[in-house]
C-alpha cells in the first residue's frame, strides 16, 4: 500500500516546499545599490516580496560601521532612518541575513550583502549670477561639480537626505520647478533633471522639500507681477493639496523638523503654521513684514523680523530723534501662549535674515547700527545664542551686505553670500567661515545662494 502512494507522498512533500519558498519573503530590491555614493542620512529601503516581522529586521539587518536609527515596515518595504548620519567618504556595509522572518512566519531564505560610499558635504552656489546653473564644491579636494545645465535658475533647495535637488528655473516664459537626482551623476556628466511641474506663462519659485519628503511646499504666481500663493505638491502622485487659502496673498513656505509647514499670509499679516496633511492650523503668529524666518532645529521656536517703532510715537524737534521703524529678530514660541520675545532689544540695532546651527547653539544673522556714528552701508555677519545673549560681530567690512547664512551639518563651518553695497558693479561672493580657526575664505565669485549638500 505504501509502495503504492510513495511516488504521490513525493509529490505531496514537492508541492508543499514549493508553496512554502513561493510564500516566503524574498529581497528583490535595495537601496543605496551597490557602489551607490548617496549621502550619510540617506534612509535604507529593503523590498521585499512579502511583508516582514519590524522585530526581525533588527537581528537580522546588520550595518558595519552602525548607526543609531529606527525600523518601520511599509508594506513590502522595509526602511531603516538613520538617527545620526555615517561620516562623508565612509564605506557602509550592509548585510540582510537569511532567517529573516516574513510577517507570515516563514524565513527569508537567501540573503545579500553589499556596500556603498557616503558622499562628502559638498557647497553648492549658483554661478554665474546673471544666468546662473547649480554647481556644487568639495572643500577637501576643491573639485566642483555641476549639477543643472539648463541656465536661469532662481532658487533651489536640498532634501533632507541629500538626493533630490529641487531648483526653480526660466522656462523662456515662466519659471518651471524641476529636481536633479545625485545619486544618477556619473563622473563629470551633468545629471538629467526631471521636471516636476510645468508653469508656462506662471511664476514658479522657491522650492521647498518636507524633511520627510512626501511634499514639495512653493510659490506660484499669475504670470509676471501676478499675486503670490504657497501650493503644496504630494510628490508620490504630483496631486496639488489645496490646503492654502485660494484668495489669500501667501509666501516664504518652511518646513520645521517636525514637518509643519510655516509661510507667511500677507492678508491675514502674520505666519501660519499648518498640517500639511490637511492644512489644519497649529499656530498663528502675528507679524507685519513676512521676512527672513527661521525655525528652530527642534522646531519649537520660529524666529522672524518684526518692526518695531522706536522712539516713541512723538516726533521731536531733532530730526535724529524722530521716531522710526527698526527691524528686530523676534522669537515665537509653538504652543506657547506667552507674548514673542525681541531678541534685538538694542533700538540702535537692526537685524535681519537670522539662520540657527544644527545642534541649536547659535543663530546666526546680519546686523547694522542705525545711530549715526556706527552706521554702515552694509549688514555684517553677527553669531549669537538663541535667547539674544553672547552676541558677537564676525565680520568687518563695512560697505558689504552679508546674507544667506547656512551652516555646515556639524556647525563647524558657515557659509554666506555678500555684496558690494556701495559699488553695485563688483559681483557678488560666495564666502566661508571656520568658526574653529575664526578665519573667512572667498570661495566662488560672480556667485550667490550658497547651500550645504549633505
Amino acid at each position: 500500500m505504501l509502495r503504492r502512494l510513495a511516488p504521490y507522498l513525493g509529490l505531496g512533500v514537492l508541492l508543499a516546499l514549493l508553496v512554502a519558498w513561493w510564500a516566503a519573503p524574498r529581497l528583490v530590491s535595495v537601496f543605496p545599490q551597490q557602489g551607490d555614493v548617496p549621502s550619510g542620512a540617506v534612509p535604507i529601503r529593503l523590498t521585499f516580496t512579502r511583508p516582514v516581522r519590524l522585530e526581525s529586521l533588527t537581528t537580522h539587518v546588520r550595518f558595519t560601521p552602525n548607526v543609531p536609527g529606527a525600523w518601520q515596515v511599509q508594506g513590502t518595504q522595509a526602511i531603516f532612518t538613520p538617527k545620526e548620519p555615517w561620516e562623508p567618504g565612509q564605506e557602509v556595509t550592509v548585510e540582510v541575513l537569511a532567517g529573516l522572518k516574513g510577517a507570515n512566519g516563514l524565513p527569508l531564505l537567501s540573503g545579500k550583502k553589499w556596500q556603498f560610499t557616503v558622499a562628502p558635504v559638498m557647497l553648492a552656489y549658483l554661478w554665474p549670477a546673471d544666468n546662473p546653473d547649480i554647481y556644487a564644491r568639495d572643500l577637501t579636494t576643491d573639485h566642483t561639480q555641476r549639477l543643472t545645465a539648463t541656465g536661469g535658475v532662481r532658487g533651489y533647495a536640498v532634501s533632507r537626505d541629500g538626493r533630490f535637488v529641487y531648483f526653480s528655473a526660466f522656462n523662456g516664459l515662466g519659471t518651471d520647478i524641476l529636481r536633479v537626482d545625485r545619486l544618477t551623476i556619473q563622473g563629470e556628466a551633468v545629471p538629467e533633471a526631471e521636471r516636476l511641474l510645468a508653469c508656462q506663462n506662471d511664476q514658479c519659485l522657491n522650492p521647498q522639500p518636507s524633511p520627510d519628503g512626501r511634499w514639495l511646499a512653493y510659490e506660484r504666481s499669475d504670470g509676471p507681477g501676478g499675486a503670490s500663493r504657497v501650493h503644496v505638491l504630494a510628490l508620490d502622485d504630483r496631486q496639488e493639496n489645496p490646503i492654502i487659502p485660494a484668495n489669500h496673498v501667501t509666501y516664504g513656505p518652511l518646513w520645521s523638523s517636525e514637518g509643519l509647514l510655516a509661510y507667511y499670509d500677507a492678508t491675514r499679516r502674520g505666519y501660519v503654521v499648518v498640517k500639511p496633511q490637511d492644512g489644519s492650523e497649529v499656530a498663528f503668529f502675528a507679524n507685519d513684514t513676512g521676512e527672513s524666518a527661521a525655525w528652530s532645529p527642534d522646531g519649537h521656536d520660529l524666529v522672524a523680523v518684526a518692526l518695531l517703532l522706536e522712539g516713541g510715537a512723538a516726533a521731536t524737534p531733532a530730526p535724529s530723534q524722530a521716531p522710526y521703524l527698526a527691524a528686530h529678530l523676534w522669537r515665537y514660541r509653538l504652543g506657547s501662549h506667552t507674548q514673542p520675545a525681541d531678541l534685538t532689544k538694542d533700538p540702535n540695532l537692526e537685524d535681519a535674515t537670522p539662520s540657527f546651527s544644527p545642534d541649536g547653539e547659535w543663530l546666526a544673522f546680519g546686523r547694522k547700527a542705525l545711530d549715526p556714528e556706527h552706521w554702515t552701508p552694509g549688514r555684517q555677519l553677527w553669531l549669537m545664542h538663541p535667547d539674544g545673549t553672547a552676541a558677537f560681530q564676525v565680520t568687518h567690512a563695512a560697505n558689504y551686505n552679508h546674507l544667506d547664512f547656512v551652516w555646515h551639518p556639524d556647525a563647524t563651518w558657515l557659509a554666506y553670500a555678500r555684496t558690494n553695497q556701495v559699488d553695485l558693479t563688483q559681483p557678488p561672493e560666495v564666502w566661508l567661515y571656520n568658526l574653529q580657526s575664526d578665519e573667512s575664505t572667498l570661495v566662488a565669485s560672480n556667485a550667490i545662494m550658497p547651500r550645504w549638500l549633505p
